[in-house]
């Protein structure tokens, strides 16, 4: 009889608190999927396969300095085609959007982003589908950098 007054209570209770997370862990997992769909399918044109430990640390030290990162940034750029650019304006997740106009960052707005833009970075070192890295825009992004 414990037992079963024991369900009649937490089912309604369990049901209620655990439906909403249901719901947004599978909302969440298919966001997900979608997303990789999507970003592997895409022809990046250029080499996308994980960046090696010593081409992260090699961006990661450009971006140390804010003069040459917003150099390297205007020159990227500037260098981008109409789709190049709407592709990463589609993509570059929005705290990073700010990227896509250098002349525009002050060393403080800098000092906020290098941290995101270092974590952004740290996606293109890790394998992901079809020999591209996790984050291939990342790797693509940190190699023409250096290039």
């Amino acid at each position: 009889m414990f037992k079963r007054l024991f369900k009649l209570v937490l089912w309604p209770i369990k049901k209620i608190v655990l439906f909403p997370l249901k719901f947004l862990l599978y909302s969440l997992l298919i966001f997900i999927a979608i997303v990789l769909f999507f970003q592997y399918r895409a022809d990046y044109e250029v080499d996308t396969s994980p960046l090696t430990k010593i081409e992260y640390e090699n961006c990661v030290e450009v971006i140390d300095s804010y003069e040459v990162s917003v150099n390297l940034l205007s020159e990227y750029v500037d260098n981008l085609d109409s789709y190049q650019r709407e592709f990463l304006e589609e993509r570059l997740p929005d705290s990073l959007q700010i990227l896509l106009e250098p002349q525009t960052l002050d060393p403080d707005e800098f000092e906020n982003i290098k941290g995101s833009l270092r974590t952004y970075l740290q996606g293109g070192r890790f394998p992901g589908f079809n020999g591209q890295a996790l984050l291939p825009q990342a790797a693509s992004l940190c190699r023409s950098g250096l290039g």
